[in-house]
């Protein structure tokens, strides 16, 4: 089966007009049911799919035929100064001095073992010892990431946002007004910084204005950019091992997540990414909730003469988070675009449509340009 190719020609940049909503539908488990333990920020890349689907015309989002041609992928932010920020890999060994920002000096690599009592593992570039409860997470600016690969210094950005709790009504379905006694609830809001944008990636653009985005009525103004240079030149580069995931990644069966790909169709399953009876390394952390809403259930169609107003809630997945690492064995895997959708989990379309485990190389090659 040859592989589907996915192009994206747009960055889609949603500036918040007020607060925007901090939670989205978390598997259900005891850390959920209190405090902020559902908070959910930003929006992944359903919701922006969404958003794009309800304004394109039919041809294009509303059928399924349609939705086979809409590519998205997030999510990210923009910082008014710096550029595009993308999510850290986890090979950056970072540090943080008193107040001061947080950096990256040094990287893991991967080291394979002698079969004796050294094994193969993520290993300190340096032959040193890692730093105990070094933090984790946060964002490289796109600028920067030539220099992921080398043992160059590298500023790691925090999240440009905060969580705001306060008493918000429920609205009615067709009108900006309360729903009535009753309709008041505790959200946690969230506040971006004055300027910073959330961005995606897309197949499509739409046209530059104000949309409802992440539920309970929160706005944002929309305006759609060509994609920066050096991501498009990024996408196209084969993925020589090490790799890092800039999106979460979904991987997996209608019953079972895994940390990497596997071909359902075949019996029991095959995984691609075992090579030569080596499976991958993986660098990552603890896996996160995915779920969204698409679809309509045929009660509530047929109760509405075919036009349905509730949405069906997705399979409760999980994902490795945006920033896992990759060691595949043999030859480069081609690019992210080239990956075969046979890959990815589908719920009647590839998930590889909402740009999970969207990849890009940590070693570049000396002509890569600036």
């Amino acid at each position: 089966m040859t592989a589907a190719v996915t192009h994206f020609h747009h960055l889609i940049l949603l500036e918040p007009l007020g607060l925007l909503y901090g939670a989205s539908g978390r598997l259900l488990s005891p850390a959920a049911l209190t405090g902020r333990a559902s908070e959910h920020f930003p929006p992944d890349s359903p919701a922006m799919a969404g958003l794009l689907n309800s304004v394109l015309d039919p041809k294009v989002g509303r059928s399924a035929e349609g939705f086979s041609l809409l590519n998205t992928a997030g999510p990210f932010w923009l910082d008014p100064e710096q550029g595009l920020m993308l999510p850290a890999p986890f090979t950056l060994l970072q540090e943080q001095e008193n107040d001061g920002p947080r950096v990256s000096r040094r990287r893991l690599v991967w080291t394979e073992g002698n079969g004796g009592h050294i094994p193969d593992g993520w290993q300190p570039a340096d032959q040193q010892e890692p730093p105990r409860k070094a933090p984790s997470g946060g964002w490289v600016a796109l600028s920067d990431w030539v220099k992921v690969g080398k043992e160059e210094e590298i500023t790691i950005h925090d999240n440009p946002w905060r969580a705001v709790s306060h008493l918000h009504p429920r609205l009615k379905d067709d009108e900006r007004v309360s729903a009535g006694k009753g309709a008041l609830f505790l959200e946690y809001g969230i506040a971006l910084k004055p300027g910073v944008c959330l961005a995606y990636l897309s197949s499509h653009s739409v046209p530059d204005g104000v949309y409802r985005f992440g539920g309970e009525g929160h706005l944002v103004q929309l305006r759609s950019e060509e994609i920066p240079p050096q991501l498009k030149h990024l996408l196209k580069q084969p993925l020589t091992a090490p790799f890092a995931l800039i999106t979460p990644g979904l991987w997996g069966g209608p019953r079972l997540s895994q940390r990497e790909p596997i071909i359902t169709r075949q019996g029991s399953g095959v995984f691609p990414w075992h090579r030569n009876g080596q499976p991958p390394g993986i660098l990552t952390e603890k896996a996160r909730p995915w779920r969204h809403r698409l679809g309509a259930g045929r009660a509530d169609a047929a109760a509405t003469n075919g036009i349905a107003k509730k949405r069906r809630l997705s399979r409760g997945r999980w994902a490795v988070p945006a920033g896992t690492c990759y060691q595949v064995a043999g030859d480069s895997l081609p690019p992210w675009s080239h990956w075969m959708e046979d890959w990815f989990p589908k719920e009647g379309f590839s998930f590889k449509h909402l740009g999970t485990a969207l990849a890009l190389p940590l070693t570049l090659p000396e002509t890569f340009p600036p």
